[in-house]
């Protein structure tokens, strides 16, 4: 088998390690840090080959950061079994293959090594305050010189709330904006959507001169608390890039 034709094939290199054995690397790379990614591969006689990760990617995942539960492990697993391949308990993936199976092999492994990483980046403890640093960037681009952070205003409960973003505030139709992260597996906190909701109750009952905005992290489940915040806020399902609060 000829490794250098094979790792030429995905745009990559092979390098021996022993004989017999040796890491076969591709040109697609991590999400988080632009490592390449490849697969250790072994000649294990009679024209049958084995593919792993040695368990790299899951652990990549593990010390960046990712809380990998036992669902999330389980999607990891699921990954691997859709492109053809096995995931061990421990995290290690891996594939037997034929010698003129190699190359596919291979260009699933990369693939499914991909995905697992880029699930594992969003899998990282995620608070409020990355959502709403994102959200802050995108609205400073937007809205050059009229943003003012932590505003506050005072409910009809009497209590001052502060915000984590305000547009115009000092015009005759301020804007308060709310981010609403969410849960780190692609759906919303629906404590972070309870919580929003209670402050635009607040101010809503005591100031109509002021617009509220929730901007929520898109999700799955956007909709339905699209349809929560329908008589408080209104709402942005924002997912990166610009951002224009339309009126």
């Amino acid at each position: 088998m000829n490794h250098d034709l094979v790792a030429k094939a995905l745009c990559g290199r092979y390098v021996k390690l022993a004989d017999g054995a040796g890491y076969l690397e591709s040109n697609l790379t991590m999400p988080d840090d632009g490592a390449l990614i490849g697969a250790y591969v072994r000649d294990l006689g009679d024209g049958q080959f084995l593919l792993t990760d040695d368990g790299d990617v899951t652990f990549r995942a593990a010390v960046s950061g990712a809380e990998i539960t036992r669902n999330r492990a389980k999607r990891y697993a699921a990954i691997a079994a859709a492109h053809g391949l096995e995931m061990a308990p421990d995290g290690t993936m891996r594939a037997r293959c034929d010698a003129d199976q190699l190359a596919y092999i291979l260009a699933n492994f990369v693939q499914a090594a991909h995905e697992i990483a880029v699930l594992g980046v969003k899998h990282r403890p995620k608070d409020t305050t990355r959502f709403e640093r994102l959200v802050g960037v995108a609205l400073e681009s937007s809205y050059v010189g009229r943003i003012q952070r932590k505003p506050f205003i005072t409910g009809i409960s009497g209590h001052q709330l502060q915000f984590p973003y305000g547009l115009d505030m000092d015009t005759a139709r301020p804007v308060l904006i709310q981010p609403v992260a969410g849960d780190g597996d692609g759906r919303i906190a629906w404590k972070n959507v309870y919580e929003a909701g209670g402050k635009f109750a607040d101010v809503r009952g005591a100031r109509s001169d002021v617009r509220l905005v929730a901007v929520m992290e898109d999700a799955k489940d956007a909709a339905h608390a699209r349809r929560y915040f329908a008589d408080k806020a209104d709402v942005i399902v924002y997912d990166g890039g610009d951002l224009a609060l339309a009126a």
